[in-house]
């Protein structure tokens, strides 16, 4: 099971977990800084069309306290294209999408890293 069927499982009732599965679906994050502007930690985000995902991307496991998901962690690139939004407000949101289950947007993603400046 791909990781992000587990988190339809985890994250959706039960009861509507197969009608959804039976469709296309997209995990869209949102991010904001939460009571303060993002100077310290700006949101960075990589340009997918700059990743070669046969060889810059490592899978990894992140654990949580109960549970453990396969993710991806990137190995350094110079060639990497990254865009930062330094000083976002608590009042602005980026929105940025993680999966999609159909095949043509499957290439279409996003890395972020957790950023220090």
């Amino acid at each position: 099971m791909s990781c992000a069927v587990e988190r339809i499982h985890r994250h959706i009732p039960a009861t509507e977990v197969d009608a959804l599965l039976r469709k296309r679906f997209q995990i869209i994050n949102l991010w904001r800084p939460i009571n303060v502007s993002a100077f310290d930690c700006p949101l960075a985000l990589c340009e997918y069309t700059s990743v070669n995902p046969k060889e810059d991307l490592v899978p990894v496991t992140l654990v949580h306290p109960d549970w453990g998901e396969e993710t991806y962690r990137l190995k350094y690139n110079p060639n990497y294209k990254w865009k930062y939004w330094k000083g976002m407000e608590p009042n602005e949101v980026l929105v940025f999408k993680v999966y999609a289950s159909y095949l043509y947007f499957r290439m279409i993603k996003t890395a972020y890293p957790g950023n220090i400046n």
